[in-house]
């Protein structure tokens, strides 16, 4: 049972504002919003414009306020503040927030790397911030953490957070909210692989905040529970509406000490170690239950009474048979629902509160909803697929000095299985012969989401220009392409540098003569220049003619 409060950092801000709750337009950019982009490729130099973006979440952010929109591109990113994390510190407006956005949904990766001075992958304890759409894993000690107020977390991965192992008794979660915060927003989140493992400290969220709403997340495989709820100060007001809390090793819910106002609709509890939704010391009222599926969780349904639970509760309907995932088992999980599945039109109609699913699919507005994160679209297999995109990680490859070029292959969703995925070459470099021969699909391995193509040129004895090699994403019925569908490697020449200069020992008064071929076995020398007359021990001649040559030998001869 996780009893302790996490620990305290240095600042905490403190704002009050309305919840926005239509998710279908959760935010709208100011009309005058300043756009910044970042790359993998890009300098901190840059203007941070498309064409010039900047490298680093970091020094964007720094230029970011009320209505600025930050495009990240894809790739792995592992700035960071030390002792923080990222670090998003700065506060928008309710009405133009800080918008940071993977440009390809799980396309950026936010990457803590599991360094003991990174604390968590992202710190936010600014207000009106809407992080969406990023990969985010190996905060060595948690996911997200918020001291802000006003924030959306929307359409992330957010996993592998808070794993190494520790005998610190302090909570490791995908997402921690603070009990001094107030209206955030958590829509459309896979959370999952969260916390070490066997811990009953560590969940996929833990939410101690007023206000908050919870709608369309999957949370599944976590350490402890799915979400914790955690009443420090009361917690009021907390809407849980249509997740799913699959494979996590306690409880679906838990709820914990003070709450007034609790409400949790239209969701499905599956396979958690203990109960679908538990208690433990909880006190206070109005926690309603409602048009929740529970099925096969390891001590049944609902715990109200643990540890001298004494809240106030309502429980309506409640649907307790296998709810039909697309794939119910917790190595390749998938939320959607197959044909035929008890939790198709068994839930609550809240489209005056919401109106779309976790895929973007619109809900019916009159209808029974499904419960569960994603409403039943007939081809659960499909709403599943990964998203695929390349970015060239490493676009300048070189003949000379044989620099390789490197494309990065990144997915979205799941990275519990191998995925391959196909492409093919082209552009002005021979695959084979401008560089070693690469195939035409690559692999990313279980476990990680991206994986990397390398373009590795060959040396040539005859003279070679710049060319290009561009890798396009093929379709295949494993996944979907993405906007970003092809990239480019250039691969400089080795051609002549435009002037070439020969310096040789010399004799003073005596004159001299430049000569070349183009040939080692060639015995025609071709002079170059004039007759030189030395006025020092070393004379030197510039060649500027070699640019257009393979090669040249030079021979410096006496005249007189």
């Amino acid at each position: 049972m996780n009893s302790l409060k996490h620990p305290t950092p240095a600042r905490r801000c403190l704002y009050t504002s309305l919840l926005l709750l239509n998710v279908a337009c959760l935010w709208v950019p100011s009309l005058f919003a300043t756009e910044l982009y970042v790359s993998t490729n890009g300098s901190d130099s840059n203007p941070g414009t498309s064409a010039q973006p900047f490298r680093t979440i970091t020094y964007a952010y720094s230029l970011a306020g009320p209505g600025t929109t930050i495009l990240v591109l894809p790739g792995v990113y592992t700035d960071y503040t030390s002792g923080w994390g990222l670090h998003l510190g700065s506060s928008g407006t309710a009405a133009n927030p800080i918008v940071l956005v993977s440009q390809v949904r799980g396309g950026a990766i936010i990457d803590g790397q599991n360094a003991s001075n990174r604390n968590l992958a992202v710190y936010l304890d600014g207000n009106y911030n809407v992080v969406e759409g990023f990969g985010i894993r190996n905060g060595p000690n948690g996911g997200i953490s918020i001291w802000g107020n006003g924030n959306q977390i929307l359409d992330n991965q957010i996993y592998g957070n808070g794993n190494p192992a520790s005998t610190s008794t302090d909570g490791r979660d995908g997402i921690y909210s603070d009990q001094t915060t107030s209206d955030n927003v958590y829509v459309g989140n896979l959370v999952y692989d969260n916390g070490r493992q066997g811990s009953g400290l560590d969940h996929g969220l833990y939410l101690c905040g007023q206000n908050e709403f919870v709608v369309n997340n999957v949370v599944y495989g976590n350490a402890a529970c799915g979400l914790q709820v955690a009443g420090y100060t009361t917690v009021s007001n907390l809407r849980v509406y249509n997740n799913v809390f699959a494979w996590n090793g306690a409880d679906g819910i838990i709820l914990w000490q003070t709450l007034s106002g609790v409400d949790i609709e239209n969701n499905i509890f599956y396979k958690n170690g203990q109960y679908g939704l538990g208690s433990y010391a909880a006190t206070g009222s109005g926690v309603v239950l409602n048009d929740n599926l529970c099925f096969d969780n390891g001590a049944g349904n609902y715990e109200f009474t643990a540890g001298g639970s004494t809240y106030t509760y309502t429980l309506g309907t409640t649907i307790s048979t296998d709810p039909l995932f697309a794939n119910e088992n917790l190595s390749n999980f998938e939320a959607q629902l197959d044909a035929g599945s008890p939790a198709i039109g068994a839930g609550l109609n809240l489209y005056s509160t919401f109106t779309t699913d976790l895929a973007g699919a619109t809900r019916s507005a009159s209808e029974p909803w499904d419960l569960g994160a994603y409403a039943y679209g007939g081809s659960a297999s499909t709403l599943s697929l990964p998203t695929i995109s390349v970015t060239a990680t490493t676009p300048n490859a070189a003949r000379v000095g044989l620099t390789d070029g490197v494309f990065t292959l990144t997915r979205s969703g799941s990275t519990a299985s191998s995925l391959t995925v196909e492409y093919a070459l082209g552009g002005t470099a021979v695959n084979g012969t401008a560089y070693s021969k690469l195939g035409t699909s690559a692999t990313i391995p279980a476990g990680a989401a991206s994986t990397t193509v390398t373009i590795a040129p060959l040396s040539s004895q005859s003279y070679v220009g710049a060319e290009t090699a561009v890798l396009t994403l093929s379709a295949n019925s494993a996944y979907t392409v993405g906007s970003a569908n092809n990239a480019t490697v250039t691969i400089a020449g080795n051609s002549v540098p435009n002037n070439i200069e020969i310096v040789w020992g010399s004799v003073v008064g005596k004159s001299y003569r430049v000569a070349y071929t183009t040939s080692s076995s060639e015995t025609t020398w071709t002079n170059l220049s004039g007759v030189i007359t030395a006025t020092n021990a070393t004379t030197s001649y510039i060649d500027t003619t070699a640019q257009n040559s393979s090669a040249r030998y030079y021979l410096v001869f006496v005249t007189d």
